[in-house]
């Protein structure tokens, strides 16, 4: 298992590098010693925290109609509102493997600061887990009778609590993540640490118990060094912060929703031409 995660990790740092080498050999630019874009392959581990805040509202509504089968009947004898929270769901480590591009504008003056546009991916598997849940209901008949005449579920009135437990079973899940980027450097002839800022579209799609697709709007932070071997080629190792926010990804389904982050750290080959 340790084995082939390594192995994983090798070849994504590998192809990354090869899909760069390839590419300069097929544009083949001439090369300054102040030239100032650049495009750069990596791959390293990306280490996400928990899904947090998260909640499976189409799951509970379930639940919560046959508890209450007035609000399910033909036509509705009754509404209800219902939220349907777990605790946190632990997401397992992954290899990650991309590729940027970028430009500093030395050129107009301000050889610190650079754009770059960069797409990675990784693989945020939800693991086998038993999570606690909570849920809050509230029904309202459309025609309440008073207590000792009301029907429970169709004509009284209710507001409950449940507890319990969910088993969730393994889902595999994909991420890949474009974002645009404003970095800043310290523009070094051998040295150059850096750190940039970006917002970016996360696109999750899952299988499994939770089966579902989606695009979502997140932030992606970073901040590494780059060490120039010479004019064209540098070496970089980076670390990257990443959030979003998943809106029921699974909508035939549980619905679920939460709030993912992760950290991600990598090396790369760049060359600057």
């Amino acid at each position: 298992m340790v084995f082939s995660f390594y192995r994983q990790l090798f070849l994504a740092m590998t192809t990354g590098v090869a899909v760069v080498m390839f590419a300069l050999l097929f544009i083949g630019f001439p090369v300054s010693a102040f030239a100032e874009w650049y495009v750069a392959g990596y791959g390293g581990l990306s280490v996400p925290g928990k899904l947090s805040d998260t909640k499976v509202d189409n799951y509970g509504e379930r639940l919560a109609l046959q508890q209450f089968p007035g609000a399910a009947a033909i036509p509705p004898q009754g509404t209800l509102t219902q939220s349907f929270n777990t605790t946190d769901i632990s997401l397992k480590n992954s290899p990650l493997f991309g590729g940027k591009a970028g430009y500093f504008f030395k050129e107009e003056g301000f050889s610190w600061l650079g754009v770059e546009l960069e797409a990675f991916t990784s693989q945020p598997t939800i693991k086998s887990q038993t999570t606690s849940t909570n849920q809050e209901v509230t029904y309202l008949p459309s025609n309440p009778l008073p207590p000792g005449l009301c029907q429970p579920g169709i004509t009284c009135q209710a507001q409950v609590t449940n507890n319990g437990t969910l088993q969730l079973s393994e889902s595999s899940m994909r991420l890949i993540t474009v974002a645009f980027n404003v970095v800043a450097r310290y523009p070094g002839k051998i040295f150059q640490p850096y750190a940039g800022v970006g917002v970016g579209g996360f696109y999750f799609s899952s299988s499994g118990q939770i089966d579902g697709r989606q695009w979502v709007p997140g932030l992606n932070t970073q901040a590494g060094l780059k060490v120039l071997a010479t004019e064209e080629w540098g070496l970089f190792v980076e670390g990257k912060y990443n959030y979003a926010t998943i809106e029921n990804l699974d909508p035939s389904g549980y619905g679920l929703s939460g709030v993912y982050s992760a950290f991600n750290i990598l090396a790369g080959v760049a060359y600057h031409f």
